[in-house]
């Protein structure tokens, strides 16, 4: 069982000196349609000096307040739509909620996935009420231990990423574990395959309960 890059990318990327709790979720509506919420709790700068960390904090409270944080700024780059963000708590450690929607979890993840890892391919296929994602890694022969910080990848710093139905059921996934009676999928990366293969993920569920 393997673990896939974007997952340990996830683990690997640090950007700066700003310590933070971060979790994505994606909701699937009922019209299929996703809502993309970040929450970014525990927010403080780990830099050597005080006058840095301060500098770090100071901007980024300014950037929450004005509600660009660097989180909005990198779902607009993947196809987020009405990116923005509400600071959730003004004084150290910080605090804030960022939203974005995208048209389906297809262009979701995609614009995600190919973004980071520069050649993923996602489909949805839809038969009634039956839904399968399906999401092939392919190997661009990049380390992630030499991702450039400077891409967008404020996303990766999440403990988790997870999709939840509003309305149906999750009913098999590889690559991601499924929970709370199969209304949550957490994405893991694992799958059994060799490992010059690529990366084969499918999430299955129905749509209505």
């Amino acid at each position: 069982m393997r673990k896939a890059a974007f997952v340990l990318l996830m683990v690997l990327v640090s950007i700066g000196c700003l310590e933070k709790d971060v979790t994505h979720t994606l909701y699937i509506e009922d019209d299929g349609s996703v809502t993309w919420e970040v929450l970014e709790t525990n927010v403080y700068s780990s830099a050597g000096s005080p006058e840095e960390r301060l500098r770090e904090e100071a901007a980024y409270l300014a950037d929450a307040m004005a509600g660009r944080p660097s989180i909005v700024r990198d779902l607009d780059e993947i196809g987020g739509m009405d990116a923005h963000a509400e600071l959730l708590r003004d004084s150290r450690p910080f605090s804030l909620r960022a939203i974005a929607y995208f048209k389906d979890p297809d262009h979701s993840l995609s614009g995600l996935l190919g973004t980071v890892l520069g050649n993923a391919e996602v489909a949805l296929e839809t038969a009634g009420h039956r839904n399968i994602l399906r999401i092939t890694i392919l190997d661009d022969g990049r380390d992630p231990e030499d991702l450039d910080a400077e891409s967008p990848t404020e996303f990766l710093r999440a403990e988790e990423l997870r999709l939840v139905l509003a309305t149906g059921e999750f009913e098999e996934g590889v690559g991601f574990r499924i929970e709370e009676n199969g209304r949550v999928a957490i994405l893991t990366g694992e799958t059994d395959g060799e490992t010059d293969e690529p990366e084969r993920w499918q999430l299955v569920w129905s749509d209505r309960d």
